[in-house]
C-alpha cells in the first residue's frame, strides 16, 4: 500500500482530468528538464514561459481524439506500474524492463497495433515535457511476438444499408421532433456523401469550432442537373486526410423516403431560430426548450449514434457504429456498379484504403465477373 507521502506525490503528478488533458496535466516523472537549450547547454531566456508555448503547441498537433486517447494509454501505463507496487520513483525514468514487461504483459489479450499506440502515447508524453524517450530494441523484436499472439480479430463492422435508413425513419418523429429531424438529416448526408460522423457532428455540445465543423453557412444554393434532380454542395470545412483544405460534399434528390436534400431543407427550416448566425451554428445544430423560449445547441456524435440507434432498437433491427455510414455507402456504390475511382471521388479517399470498408463481395464482384465472363455458346458459334 502506498505511503501517504506517496499517495500525495502520486495526486500532484496525476490529478483528477479529463484523459484529453493528461498530456499537459500530467508528469512523467519528478525531473522534467528544458526542451529548450542553447548550444552551450544552457537554458534559453525566459524558457517556462517558452517550454508551456512548446508543450502547448506539440499537443494542439495531435487531433482532440488523439489526444484522448493518448490519455488513456498513458493511464493505462501509470495503473500497471501501480499495480506491480511501484513508486514514482521508481517509473521514471521509464527502464528497458519495465517498459518491456508493460508490452509482454499485453500479449495474448490485445492487438499488436494497441500496443503500439500505448507506446506512441508515452513517447508523445515524455516529448511534450521535454524528456527523452527510449523504446529499445528488445520491446521492439516483443512487439513481433504481441502480434503472433495476438486474439483473433473483431468481426467487421457491419454497413449500414438502406433498410436500416427506411426502418429508422419509421421511429424518428421529424415533423415534431427538432432533434429527429436533425439526426435523420444528419444519417442521410453521412450516408450518401460517405462522410465521417466527425464531419458532420461535433465531439461536444459545448464545443464547436467553424475552422474544424461544418457551419450552415456551408450549405450552397440548390441547383438542377442536367436530369432534373436537385443537388446542392456542403463545403466541409476539415476532414482527415484534407485537413484545413477541407472537401466539397454533394447531396442530390434521391427517392423521397430517403431524399437528403429534402431532409437537409426540412432540418434547416424545423431548427431555426430569428437572427440565428448562420457562420456560428453546427450545421445540424438542433432546437432545445431553454425556459420559455427556445435555443440551439449542436449535434453531437454521441447524440447523433444514440438517438439513431434506439430508433433501430424500436424497429427491431440491431445497432451501427458510426463508421458503418461510410463502410454502407462505400459497400453501397460498388453493389450499384462504381469503378475504385468513383467511390474514392465520392468518399474522398485519397487511396484505396476504402477497400477495406467493401462488405459482400459476392454482390460487388459477381456483376463484374458477368460482364466480362465467357460469351455464351450462342456467340460463340457466330
Amino acid at each position: 500500500m502506498a505511503t501517504a507521502e506517496e499517495t500525495d506525490l502520486r495526486l500532484a503528478l496525476f490529478p483528477d482530468v479529463h484523459a484529453s488533458e493528461r498530456l499537459l496535466k500530467w508528469r512523467p516523472g519528478l525531473t522534467t528538464p528544458t526542451t529548450l537549450l542553447l548550444s552551450s547547454g544552457s537554458p534559453l531566456p525566459a524558457s517556462n514561459h517558452l517550454n508551456l508555448l512548446v508543450a502547448q503547441t506539440l499537443q494542439a498537433a495531435l487531433e482532440p481524439s488523439t489526444r484522448t486517447n493518448y490519455g488513456y494509454s498513458i493511464g493505462i501505463f501509470i495503473r500497471f506500474c501501480f499495480d506491480l507496487g511501484l513508486c514514482v520513483s521508481q517509473i521514471f525514468p521509464i527502464s528497458e524492463g519495465l517498459l518491456l514487461a508493460f508490452v509482454c504483459a499485453q500479449a495474448g489479450s490485445r492487438a499488436k497495433k494497441t500496443v503500439i499506440n500505448h507506446l506512441s502515447a508515452l513517447a508523445a508524453w515524455h516529448e511534450t515535457w521535454g524528456l527523452r524517450w527510449h523504446r529499445f530494441d528488445v520491446v521492439d523484436r516483443a512487439l513481433q511476438g504481441v502480434g503472433k499472439l495476438a486474439p483473433a480479430h473483431l468481426p467487421l463492422r457491419p454497413p449500414v444499408e438502406l433498410s436500416d435508413l427506411l426502418s429508422a425513419r419509421l421511429f424518428l418523429h421529424n415533423t415534431t421532433n427538432p432533434l429527429h429531424a436533425a439526426v435523420w438529416a444528419c444519417a442521410l448526408m453521412s450516408f450518401w456523401s460517405a462522410c465521417r460522423l466527425g464531419e458532420t457532428t461535433v465531439p461536444s455540445a459545448a464545443y464547436f469550432n467553424p475552422a474544424r465543423h461544418v457551419s450552415r453557412a456551408a450549405v450552397g444554393p440548390l441547383r438542377t442537373t442536367s436530369d432534373g434532380a436537385q443537388a446542392l454542395a456542403v463545403e466541409l470545412p476539415w476532414t482527415k486526410t484534407t485537413r484545413q483544405d477541407g472537401m466539397t460534399k454533394v447531396l442530390s434528390s434521391q427517392a423521397e423516403e430517403l431524399d437528403p436534400v429534402h431532409a437537409l431543407r426540412w432540418h434547416l427550416s424545423v431548427n431555426s431560430l430569428p437572427g440565428l448566425d448562420s457562420t456560428a451554428t453546427a450545421l445540424f445544430a438542433y432546437k432545445i426548450r431553454a425556459g420559455p423560449g427556445w435555443r440551439m445547441t449542436p449535434l453531437t456524435k454521441v447524440t447523433m449514434l444514440n438517438t439513431f440507434s434506439e430508433a433501430l432498437r424500436l424497429a427491431g433491427r440491431p445497432t451501427f457504429s458510426g463508421h458503418s455510414f461510410r463502410i454502407g455507402a462505400a459497400t453501397y456504390y460498388w453493389h450499384r456498379g462504381a469503378s475504385v475511382d468513383e467511390i474514392k471521388l465520392l468518399g474522398g479517399w485519397a487511396s484505396d484504403s476504402f477497400r477495406v470498408y467493401l462488405r459482400d463481395p459476392v454482390l460487388g464482384l459477381a456483376p463484374l465477373q458477368q460482364r466480362f465472363g465467357a460469351p455464351s455458346s450462342a456467340s460463340q458459334s457466330l
